[in-house]
């Protein structure tokens, strides 16, 4: 398996998929049958010639059936990566490519899970934007190829005297559409265990066949950090200008690596705009589930790609984890020791000097004029609806009421 696209699967859903199949076993078919002609035209010959006519005959069909089954391997190789690789370009084909709809360059998120997945990242960012956009599954890679079953046991559920919700590794190339319905590429699922690289160089490959023009990669790492601070990050990539003075910790160190990490170098190696988002999660909540980092992954992803991610339910989540460990350390004199430590060392060396990525390049905060625009173009680019069919909404939808309760209880925080 010398083709790195031999790894992927295209989903079978598409039409174009299926024409590219029919088109080439079509194809193999007529070869087939061209093959079958040239002993008919010799047996028909055969009285005419003499005996070194059909020596030569004899010769000259040995040597073309010696070529030809190194020219059908050939040839089948070079049809099955164009039907691999043409039929995820006809999938994407005024959806993400040739560009989104705005002039720019499609983008890629990626979120793996693996060793640098603290605070369960991956898992929460999949579900929230998977859950919450409009999305289709474009391709997917062998898993049987690529996982240790054994290793990381599939989880399955056993109920009513059987086995149910089979849930095994996968890794998956999915197309979303933001709140704007502007589209964008998600590489998620889990990090795999074998052929890395030939992982890496499909996914390079894809980059450059659909023009990616940004790979944004969010991982997160378990710090000796307080949870009672702003959550850290460490930048990193080709673009200065995602990832200049963004930073609150860029030491010089080697780390054991993640295989989004070495397709970030690739990336970076093949010329390609590729920037990295490394949040740093306090070591003693890194092995649950922390909503925050979630939050702030999104965030510094939404605002590289230019794209509108969804964070209310991780807000609300994160605000609820916070509770829980306010009061699960308020009463225990060992755990605020350590946290004061934590704290300490935190305000000696981390940055304080913060970008933000939502601010222009001369570093000016946008005036009320400025958001003002950018909330009637936000409305604009919103359905028209009329009083009524907004009245009939907001009355008869119980999210609408949530939501407007969790706005009024914000805005009495605030207040406080």
């Amino acid at each position: 398996m010398n083709d790195p696209m031999d790894l992927v699967d295209v989903e079978p859903d598409d039409p174009a998929h299926w024409q590219n199949q029919t088109t080439a076993e079509s194809s193999a078919s007529g070869d087939t049958q061209a093959e079958g002609d040239g002993p008919d035209d010799a047996g028909q010959s055969q009285a005419d010639r003499g005996q070194a006519d059909r020596g030569q005959a004899s010769r000259a069909d040995d040597e073309r059936e010696a070529a030809e089954p190194h020219a059908e391997e050939t040839a089948e190789s070079a049809e099955a990566q164009d039907e691999s690789l043409g039929s995820l370009e006809r999938v994407l084909s005024g959806a993400v490519g040739p560009d989104r709809g705005d002039g720019e360059a499609p983008t890629l998120l990626v979120s793996l899970t693996g060793h640098t997945d603290a605070g369960t990242l991956s898992r929460q960012l999949s579900e929230t934007l998977l859950g919450g956009l409009p999305h289709r599954r474009l391709a997917g890679f062998h898993t049987d190829e690529i996982f240790d079953f054994r290793s990381r046991r599939p989880r399955m559920t056993f109920t009513e005297g059987r086995f149910q919700d089979y849930q095994g590794p996968d890794l998956g190339l999915y197309e979303l559409r933001d709140a704007m319905d502007r589209p964008f590429l998600l590489l998620t699922g889990d990090e795999p265990d074998f052929r890395w690289q030939q992982v890496i160089d499909a996914v390079v490959e894809m980059v450059d066949r659909l023009d990616v023009g940004l790979t944004v990669v969010v991982d997160s790492l378990g710090l000796p950090v307080p949870h009672t601070r702003p959550l850290g990050v460490t930048a990193h990539g080709t673009r200065d200008d995602l990832i200049e003075g963004i930073s609150t910790w860029s030491p010089s160190a080697q780390l054991e690596a993640g295989i989004h990490q070495v397709l970030e170098l690739r990336l970076q190696e093949a010329g390609r705009d590729v920037v990295g988002y490394s949040l740093h999660v306090p070591h003693y909540l890194a092995s649950g589930r922390y909503p925050q980092v979630a939050v702030s992954a999104l965030e510094y992803a939404g605002a590289a790609m230019e794209v509108m991610l969804p964070t209310d339910e991780l807000r609300e989540s994160a605000r609820q984890v916070e509770q829980d460990i306010a009061s699960q350390t308020a009463d225990n004199a060992e755990i605020q020791a350590l946290v004061e430590r934590l704290e300490r060392n935190f305000d000696q060396y981390a940055s304080t000097t913060q970008r933000s990525l939502l601010v222009k390049d001369d570093d000016a905060v946008p005036d009320a004029e400025e958001l003002g625009a950018a909330v009637e173009e936000f409305l604009r680019m919103r359905p028209m609806q009329s009083p009524e069919d907004t009245a009939a909404g907001s009355a008869g939808d119980p999210r609408q009421k949530q939501n407007e309760r969790q706005d009024e209880e914000q805005d009495k925080g605030w207040g406080d």
